[in-house]
């Protein structure tokens, strides 16, 4: 498992890690990049996932719907027993972006900060989720929240925090879980044409099956009760979202070059510029659910 990049900044602001020591050549930035974003990107999926799942099976919700889908996404990761490594660096990669998402944010005036939003904000959705990984594996994420400051009380305090999670979530789920012979709808994934620029994004998310292995792991788990398509396409704003009035899941591949550019030229600082030939707008820390 690798070192959170959240650490490696806090180093580097504190003046004991050079800039140099986190400095790549540009295939390996290039490669790196891609991987950070491909991480948000499945992410992503799981949160609008939790959304998909609270509409589509009508399930109570106590507190934001938002914090209850990065919950359930963070579950849904922690236990996909698939790759475990993948699973592990996908998480930090993703925590790490609402912590340099927050890091941007750090410039604006409070006024510019939507505290009314469905949203937590950025560094809430950072820490929130390092506190339900440490939670459920201490042992393999202790390092991370080390990294993020979380002393060692506080540390165990989340083992509490990840068991209620996963506790109501695996209660409100259960009586839909899919068993041999009682499996529900289907669920189709596509992946449209990406606008000049843009298709390296959307051919990386097709050749990793970003969206075909989280519809996967839908359809094998629970019983929807109609058919749901995952749609990969070219958007506006960098954004995903899940809309019950067209039973479907929308990820944006400008939200993809979004997470890719926040690596290259904030995390690691490599780029002037981003790399995308259009303003994708405000980053991921504005997901959307219908």
């Amino acid at each position: 498992m690798k070192f959170t990049r959240a650490a490696a900044a806090a180093l580097i602001c504190c003046g004991l890690l050079g800039t140099s020591a986190f400095a790549q050549d540009d295939e390996q930035v290039a490669a790196d990049a891609m991987d950070f974003a491909m991480h948000d990107a499945e992410y992503t999926m799981y949160h609008e996932i939790g959304h998909l799942l609270v509409n589509e099976l009508d399930l109570p919700v106590l507190g934001k719907e938002e914090d209850a889908a990065d919950a359930l996404a963070v579950i849904l990761m922690l236990n996909d027993t698939a790759d475990l490594d993948e699973s592990a660096n996908a998480l930090i990669d993703s925590a790490d972006g609402w912590y340099f998402n927050a890091v941007k944010a750090d410039r604006a005036t409070v006024e510019d900060l939507s505290y009314y939003d469905s949203h937590s904000l950025d560094i809430q959705r950072a820490y929130a989720m390092v506190c339900m990984m440490v939670g459920a594996k201490p042992e393999d994420y202790k390092e991370t929240a080390d990294a993020y400051d979380m002393d060692a009380d506080g540390q165990a305090e989340c083992s509490y925090t990840y068991s209620d999670a996963e506790r109501a979530w695996n209660k409100l789920l259960e009586p839909f879980l899919a068993t041999e012979g009682h499996t529900g709808e289907a669920i189709t994934v596509v992946y449209e044409d990406a606008a000049p620029g843009f298709e390296q994004y959307k051919d990386e998310l097709q050749s990793r099956a970003i969206l075909d292995n989280a519809a996967a792991l839908v359809s094998a788990k629970f019983v929807l009760p109609r058919p749901i398509t995952f749609l990969g396409t070219q958007c506006d704003t960098a954004n995903a979202w899940y809309s019950n009035s067209d039973a479907q899941i929308t990820y944006c591949y400008t939200l993809t070059g979004d997470m890719h550019d926040l690596y290259v030229n904030d995390i690691i600082g490599s780029g002037d510029e981003g790399t995308s030939e259009e303003d994708t707008g405000e980053s991921d820390g504005a997901e959307e659910s219908e």
